[in-house]
């Protein structure tokens, strides 16, 4: 799964880095989304524009127009200079026959009214969608609205000191992810997510999906529990290695 499109080669989460993952053959593609002031959805990542202008605003507080003037590929090279936020809208667009986008959500509730309108302009390509969030009520709020399409929590698990505070137990997790009838989890691929939870999530029939792996080392610990997919910054490459390790 291609994590922010191609984003090790282009650009994250630019038209280029999907488009990138498409042709290289990559049938599984990650993008972050966020709502505008005039209620745009676009494709971002970040709280705030600093990383790219220097202007620590929050994207929810420009309209659409502004955002589209930031120019968010100059920083990975001089050949992306003038690639800009794409709209989600204009990311369907690139989705081949073959292709499912699975997309983040970083907001809250408040995207529904934005989500159902997209829906309706573009009801034909909408099947070939996924969605993933942190945020508890907005991905079973989005399960609801669209219940034929997949479903994921996303959890942090023991990303770093904070997040290992508040771990969830297998128990809580199974039961919020049943109660608004979820089709699974998205992991952190750390220690947490060991033989023990893979096999106690995969009884429950739950899909599991593992952020973010860049290694073959790191992907080759996984690969005896099965996960249905494991997201990465290097997708043809790490699809290449992996490849090599099951001819043998």
């Amino acid at each position: 799964m291609a994590h922010r499109g191609a984003s090790f080669d282009a650009p994250e989460n630019t038209l280029a880095s999907v488009n990138l993952a498409w042709a290289q053959n990559i049938h599984y593609v990650e993008v972050d989304v966020r709502l505008t002031k005039d209620n745009i959805i676009v494709v971002f990542h970040d709280e705030t524009t600093i990383r790219y202008n220097q202007v620590d605003t929050l994207l929810n507080q420009y309209n659409f127009e502004e955002l589209s003037a930031i120019d968010v590929g100059i920083f990975k090279g001089e050949q992306w200079k003038n690639e800009f936020i794409p709209t989600l809208e204009q990311v369907l667009k690139t989705i081949p026959i073959n292709g499912t986008l699975v997309v983040e959500l970083k907001d809250g509730p408040e995207i529904e009214n934005a989500l159902v309108k997209l829906e309706k302009r573009n009801t034909k390509i909408w099947k070939q969608l996924e969605f993933i969030s942190f945020n508890y009520e907005t991905i079973c709020m989005t399960k609801k609205i669209f219940p034929n399409n997949k479903c994921l929590w996303l959890l942090d698990l023991d990303y770093d000191s904070e997040t290992t505070k508040n771990i969830p137990s297998y128990k809580e997790i199974i039961n919020k992810v049943k109660q608004h009838n979820l089709d699974g989890i998205d992991v952190f691929a750390g220690e947490i997510a060991n033989k023990s939870f893979f096999k106690t999530m995969h009884q429950e029939n739950f899909e599991i999906y593992l952020w973010t792996i860049n290694k073959v080392e790191h992907a080759k610990r996984y690969l005896p529990f099965l996960p249905d997919g494991l997201t990465t910054d290097r997708p043809r490459w790490m699809k290449e290695q992996l490849n090599m390790i099951n001819d043998k």
